[in-house]
């Protein structure tokens, strides 16, 4: 069964990194690659696709390139018009509403009067991201945008009157940025028209946001991982290191410990299994809930597949090593038999018990063993001459010295505990073992409890067949 969910563990991880590498991997090693700046002498055309790096010295227009969805007051990209001075045409730039206050500073500026902005920062801003070829309705939306430029519009009116225009040239015009408008004014003013338009997505490289790019990235990376380690895990073969068995002359506790490893094992090897169970349910509902997430508030279904999904197979994939991680430490079968030792020692502490439990509870056999084994627990134990024990899965043991036994009786616990707003039930089902001299009463000295009632039933009746001289053990 092992085997069977590492090599279902392994193909669903590798199939999961190889659909979002095929997702985000060319435009990350573009991006790891970094920006190659776009000269005034470099070709647009050639640099099509390419994650380039551009001065912005000129954004002469604004214009909503894209609302959030269901809220079509709230602008989540600005475009801006860009004249380039160099090739004398536009091209445009797309920024997210968080980010653009370089470029509208710039803007800003370039409206005023050239003696203010003499007192301005006017230092142009870089835009990094993939240079793509504009479409119609993009080309329309900037040429609209031009239409109503206060820079444009400003221009328009002075050349409307050639006297108003000397007069006021200076005013606008007298600086070296002033020059600059100048001629984008004459250039447009002329209906020189232009063939291609250009954009650069600021943070995008190819349509994919960086960050949506980093997390496909990070989910795909650790995938792989996960599909390393089981196929690790898978050619280890989960081999049972329980050592040489000791000799006959070893001492009792040793031969007692050992003897304890094969049920111990197989509890380690079923809360590992239950944890693996949890781990794939964990990453479905990640996944499954930040899809639905990402459908319900309306998101491109791109970017459901690029950012909502991936994110919720990492997060899942976290939750899932963290569970698998916390188990693992629990369900070491030589951390278990240790904190077993301890509790033995703890609860004989003169010289010679210790050896004195082991031997009885080695002389009993299998023959005398109950056990139960749960979804959340495992029970086993013996019924010795001298001494019955139980342990449970976690090492911890009940010790009942039957020399001082008086009766044994049942005891059905029921009730309810508050989990959050809701209320959980709850029934154990205890075998009470009272001492001589203790009250019916009074609280019982010691008690193994089981979870089912065909579990305590088993032990009582298997209690009756050892007999115990004087002992009343009642059934039901």
């Amino acid at each position: 069964m092992k085997k069977v969910r590492n090599i279902v563990t392994m193909v669903c991880a590798l199939a999961a990194a190889a659909a979002l590498w095929m997702l985000a991997g060319p435009q990350f090693l573009k991006f790891r690659g970094g920006a190659v700046p776009l000269g005034p002498e470099d070709d647009p055309a050639q640099a099509q696709g390419e994650y380039v790096s551009r001065e912005v010295a000129y954004p002469v227009a604004s214009y909503v390139a894209e609302y959030y969805s269901g809220d079509p007051d709230r602008a989540k990209d600005y475009g801006y018009v860009v004249y380039d001075a160099d090739r004398k045409n536009f091209f445009c730039i797309r920024e997210s509403d968080q980010r653009d206050g370089d470029y509208a500073s710039l803007l800003y500026n370039l409206e005023l009067m050239a003696e203010l902005r003499a007192t301005k920062d006017m230092t142009p801003a870089v835009v990094e991201g993939s240079l793509e070829l504009m479409d119609q309705a993009g080309i329309e939306r900037a040429l609209a945008a031009l239409e109503e430029s206060e820079i444009v519009s400003r221009y328009y009116e002075l050349r409307g009157d050639e006297s108003y225009y000397e007069s006021y040239a200076d005013t606008y015009y007298g600086d070296e940025y002033g020059k600059v408008l100048e001629e984008m004014g004459q250039v447009l003013y002329d209906g020189a028209a232009q063939a291609e338009w250009y954009c650069i997505e600021s943070g995008s490289v190819n349509g994919l946001a960086i960050s949506d790019m980093w997390i496909c990235v990070l989910a795909a990376g650790l995938s792989v991982l996960i599909a390393l380690g089981s196929l690790v895990s898978l050619i280890a073969g989960g081999k049972s290191d329980r050592g040489a068995r000791p000799a006959d002359t070893a001492s009792a506790m040793e031969r007692f410990l050992y003897e304890q490893r094969g049920w111990v094992e197989e509890w380690c090897r079923y809360s590992l299994g239950r944890a693996s169970r949890s781990a794939y349910i964990a990453v479905a509902i990640w996944v499954v809930l930040l899809g639905a997430l990402g459908y319900f508030i309306k998101m491109p279904t791109q970017k459901i597949f690029v950012f909502y999904l991936p994110l919720g197979l990492l997060l899942g994939e976290l939750t899932a090593l963290f569970i698998l991680w916390v188990q693992k430490g629990q369900s070491k079968p030589k951390k278990i038999l240790k904190r077993m030792a301890k509790h033995i020692r703890k609860a004989f502490p003169a010289p010679g018990a210790q050896e004195e439990f082991a031997e009885d509870f080695l002389k009993a056999g299998e023959e005398w063993a109950f056990r139960e084994k749960k979804k959340d627990s495992m029970l086993y134990g013996r019924l010795g001459d001298r001494y019955w024990s139980s342990f449970w899965g976690h090492g911890v043991p009940t010790i009942v010295d039957v020399s001082k036994l008086e009766r044994v009786e049942p005891e059905t616990i029921s009730g309810s505990v508050r989990s959050g707003k809701v209320r959980v039930s709850y029934e154990s089902y205890v075998a009470n073992f009272y001492y001589q001299g203790t009250a019916l009463y009074d609280n019982a000295d010691k008690a193994f409890t089981f979870q089912t009632l065909s579990g305590r039933a088993g032990f009582l009746a298997l209690a009756v067949k050892k007999g115990v001289d004087g002992v009343k053990i009642r059934e039901s």
